[in-house]
């Protein structure tokens, strides 16, 4: 039984935990370390903040990799190469799925690079999709389960990633998670969701919804738009809203929890996680609301 197969099994019984949030689990509201670094120079800490997570009941982690193509690597100052940074992330996150014994499915995260290609005026199609190539062919060698391009704000971005993913893995699931504006129906970009759909649907991924943005709120809002234009898995990553000046996320577990009730309630959720602010605790506590509940058909 292929990964996708499996989870597809495993989706007509319940809905599945993914993670919490990697960048600010490791580095909260600083902006002077890179979070993918963290694999290579103390991943014990990398480690920790799976085993929390997969105790709080997640069956989906997340590589730490989000910002891990050359590209990006490359804004921020690193020295270190994709290949290390992904090779590093992913032997943590290998580690933390076999000393658990549970069958959990290891996401590769695809951000959405530093390079805007529909705005770059230095940058063509043909050079972001190599620095894609480079962050790709790295994480299908070490072994990730699902293709998570997540934090899409420009979807040719995500379209040019999609084509590499179904080049160099064809048989792997892909998930696709826009950023949303404070408008509903709109990604960040301004494209509207209904587009959003018809842009990704053609890859035929195995789930789409979106992750971090305004709170929970937006996300159960436009999740529900969503489902209005395609039958496919919905995926929902929300934040825990939007930091203050000291980098404190408004939302509390409970309000988070409850939020996302309301969408279990009607039927909406396939996958579900959280972005900016989370941590295991929010995990545990979405994990023990969605037992209660179907997941979506």
């Amino acid at each position: 039984m292929s990964v996708t197969e499996r989870i597809k099994e495993l989706l007509q019984r319940h809905i599945i935990i993914k993670d919490a949030a990697i960048g600010t689990s490791l580095i909260g509201a600083r902006r002077d370390i890179l979070p993918e670094l963290i694999s290579i120079d103390e991943p014990e800490r990398v480690e920790a903040m799976y085993e929390a997570s997969i105790k709080a009941g997640a069956t989906i982690i997340t590589t730490n990799t989000f910002l891990a193509d050359p590209l990006s690597l490359a804004s921020c100052g690193v020295t270190h190469t994709t290949a290390e940074v992904v090779d590093a992330a992913l032997a943590v996150a290998r580690r933390a799925r076999e000393s658990s014994g549970k069958e959990l499915f290891i996401a590769g995260s695809i951000g959405p690079s530093t390079r805007n290609i529909s705005l770059a005026v230095d940058l063509t199609e043909e050079q972001l999709r190599d620095s894609y190539r480079v962050l790709i062919e790295a994480l299908i060698r070490g072994g990730v389960d699902i293709l998570l391009i997540e934090s899409i704000t420009d979807v040719r971005n995500a379209e040019i990633a999609a084509e590499l993913c179904r080049e160099l893995a064809p048989e792997l699931p892909i998930i696709f998670s826009a950023t949303l504006s404070k408008i509903t129906g709109l990604l960040a970009s301004g494209r509207p969701v209904e587009k959003f759909v018809e842009d990704v649907a053609k890859y035929e991924p195995l789930a789409i919804g979106f992750n971090c943005s305004y709170g929970v709120k937006s996300i159960v809002d436009n999740i529900e738009l969503l489902t209005r234009f395609t039958d496919i898995c919905t995926y929902a990553a929300p934040s825990a809203g939007i930091p203050d000046a000291k980098g404190r996320y408004p939302e509390s577990v409970k309000k988070h929890t409850e939020t996302l009730r309301v969408a279990a309630e009607r039927g909406l959720l396939s996958i579900v996680g959280g972005c900016c602010g989370t941590t295991a605790e929010y995990t545990r506590s979405v994990a023990q609301m969605a037992r209660h509940y179907k997941p979506r058909r």
